[in-house]
């Protein structure tokens, strides 16, 4: 093989001198990619040429990845993407004009647009500043191109995607890496590697990378192609593909205050029994997820001829089917936190009963939801605040949102089954008028009908079907696919065959419900139920209800909100510029922190801060230099004044909940009751 050639900022080098001292650079970095690099004896890819010669390339074998050497393509290239980079961009933020607004952040948005329109600027440019919080690269090779765009891409953050670890391996003799990790440091930006031939893995990578410490930031972001690859191909396009999803928010205050109200009542009222992650025994009977999709009405003569044959569990809207064609299940799954989902059980349960139906929920369901029924399983959600204040010590279980029958699916996986069948999960429709099956609520009772064609979005997106051909889907069931489908792929030990004709869900092997067949004996079910609850943890009214931390939680929320507003108050006394006020930020929004109930701050405030900081980064970067810093001023004068309300909700909140504590009939393990 030729000796590896160097780029002119590694030419005092040799090779393997640049290598090492690349790899010392990795070990203290990136110590993962050190051990990956290290393990790499002889690349399956072969560097040949050099950069002397002009003919620097690599051969796979049966072909060179380069159609010329590797430097003038990277050179062309850049040349290509400086005339013409390519962009994405976030849609106008909606503005609602009416007085009252749905959530805090569109009165944010309600002020800068007012503010434009005091100043005459009738339209907004569609195009904001070059400078951006990403730039994707989709793939290394030899990585000629990475110094220039290191060098000239004015962003936060770089997220590097490569199929083949070889490649970086190569790189890593050809350019100074450890020098641009250092400029990359001092300039304050962040650089993250994914290595996979599995597209979908680096496209979840990817998507949930920019949901993170820069999703404030999305807006006008770059992506940079060097190579084509099916691996990289499909990444990209799985990643254009759920580019609707990525700013969606992680959450709402108003929903938040709704949690901790619910989930402390939930835990002071009821007896129940806990689903936690934990080991627990093979079950040898299939599990039935049964939700409420339009397919559903085919399957049911499958399910009901089966159902002695399988533990049935229920989703949502999905036990009305059910219970109408004489089928009870033995699980029903909620995991919404609203009144009407409450409605939908009662109208149910008042026609039918629920006697022999186990509740699974989050702690988080209306109040008067768990009541209905005999017996509880609730589980904590993750990622919520309720999880942080009443159970600190617990860790919210992981792809159970956001419907009821991605908690199902992981119910059953927690639950140990080996193969669980979906129905009416259809997550779309092959038809895109025909939302349900004709048996759930929505076609049922009036009202609901009219609700949800009055605020549902319309399926116009269209996705492969899970029998072949398509089927098309909206926003918010798209979003519901991609979780389920990174909740099979993290979790999922078991068979999960897609019985529903809707969208086609990753991880699913699609099946004929007329094709089932199970072989099992009457007794094995009533067996695995008894299983089933003797594997779930019992808890008393009360005992898991922290009553001595609500002081200390209380006065922590009020440090926080005074935080803030002090900040604010610096930063427009200050003219502070935006990308300064929005990394200043994000220590106070952090997954951890010295303060115990960090994970409660963040999860009640993240999502507001994170759309105001979407919508400023928005507005900021589209307006004239000379408008920017009043701009600036305007945003930071709506937001202050939405936390001054949201402070006030805050005391509020915390008078609900030190009420509901002092009816706790027992004190949580370990925790004082507060003083009389």
């Amino acid at each position: 093989m030729t000796a590896p050639a160097v780029t002119k900022s590694a030419m005092t080098d040799s090779p393997d001198d640049l290598f090492e001292r690349n790899m010392a650079a990795l070990r203290r970095r990136y110590p993962h990619l050190y051990v990956r690099m290290r393990a790499i004896s002889e690349p399956s890819g072969r560097l040949v040429g050099s950069v002397e010669t002009g003919d620097i390339n690599i051969d796979l074998g049966h072909t060179l990845l380069y159609p010329v050497d590797a430097k003038t393509h990277a050179e062309r290239q850049l040349d290509e993407f400086r005339r013409s980079p390519h962009r994405f961009f976030m849609n106008p933020p909606m503005h609602h004009q009416a007085p009252v607004k749905p959530y805090h952040h569109d009165y944010v948005t309600s002020a800068l647009y007012e503010f434009l329109k005091g100043r005459q600027l009738t339209k907004i440019p569609t195009l904001p500043t070059p400078d951006s919080g990403f730039l994707l690269i989709y793939g290394i090779g030899l990585g000629f191109h990475m110094p220039a765009l290191f060098e000239e891409m004015d962003v936060r953050h770089f997220i590097v995607a490569e199929e083949y670890p070889e490649f970086f391996y190569h790189a890593l003799h050809l350019h100074d890496w450890a020098a641009i990790f250092d400029k990359i440091e001092e300039r304050g930006q962040t650089l993250h590697f994914t290595f996979s031939n599995e597209p979908e893995t680096l496209a979840e990578y990817v998507h949930w990378t920019m949901r993170g410490r820069g999703f404030g930031l999305i807006d006008g972001s770059y992506a940079f192609r060097h190579y084509s690859s099916l691996a990289l191909d499909k990444a990209y396009e799985e990643f254009r593909e759920k580019l609707p999803l990525l700013p969606i928010s992680i959450g709402f205050v108003e929903d938040e205050w709704v949690m901790l109200r619910n989930c402390g009542t939930n835990l002071i009222r009821n007896e129940f029994k806990l689903l936690d992650d934990r080991p627990r025994l093979e079950k040898n009977l299939p599990a039935f997820v049964v939700g409420s999709g339009p397919s559903l009405d085919q399957a049911i003569d499958a399910i009901k001829r089966l159902q002695g044959q399988a533990i049935i569990f229920s989703c949502g809207t999905g036990i009305l089917p059910l219970l109408r064609n004489g089928i009870r299940p033995d699980f029903h799954c909620e995991l919404e936190n609203v009144w009407s989902s409450y409605d939908h059980l009662k109208r149910t349960s008042d026609q039918f009963g629920f006697e022999g139906i186990t509740l699974i929920g989050s702690t988080t369901v209306w109040p008067e939801m768990p009541g209905l029924f005999d017996n509880k399983v609730f589980y904590f959600r993750d990622s919520v605040s309720s999880t942080g204040l009443w159970a600190p010590d617990k860790i919210g279980l992981f792809g159970t949102a956001p419907t009821c029958t991605n908690l199902a699916i992981r119910a059953a996986l927690l639950m140990c089954f080996r193969e669980i069948y979906l129905f009416g999960v259809d997550l779309g429709s092959r038809d895109a008028v025909k939302h349900h099956s004709q048996d759930a609520i929505y076609y049922k009772a009036e009202d609901w009908g009219k609700g949800y064609t009055s605020s549902q979005e319309a399926m116009t997106i269209e996705m492969p079907a899970n029998f072949g051909g398509k089927a098309y889907t909206n926003g918010t069931l798209h979003w519901t696919r991609m979780m389920m489908a990174a909740g099979i792929e993290h979790f999922s030990f078991a068979k999960i065959f897609n019985c529903s004709d809707g969208v086609q869900i990753p991880g699913t092997l699609p099946k004929l419900p007329r094709t089932l067949k199970i072989e099992a004996p009457p007794h094995r079910k009533p067996l695995a139920l008894q299983r089933i609850r003797a594997e779930l943890v019992d808890k008393r009214p009360g005992e898991m209800v922290p009553t001595g931390d609500l002081v200390a939680i209380e006065a922590s929320f009020t440090r926080w909100y005074e935080d803030m507003l002090a900040f604010i108050d610096e930063a427009a006394a200050t003219e502070m510029p935006f990308l300064d006020f929005y990394e200043r930020s994000l220590p106070m929004i952090a997954e951890k922190g010295e303060n115990p109930h960090q994970p409660a701050l963040r999860a009640v405030n993240v999502g507001f801060l994170m759309l105001c900081f979407q919508i400023g980064y928005y507005f900021y970067r589209r307006v004239e230099p000379e408008l920017q810093v009043a701009t600036m001023a305007t945003f930071l004068d709506a937001v202050r004044a939405r936390f001054e309300i949201i402070r006030r909700d805050c005391t509020a909140q915390f008078e609900i909940l030190h009420a509901l504590a002092k009816d706790a009939p027992v004190a949580a393990e370990g925790a004082a009751q507060p003083a009389a």
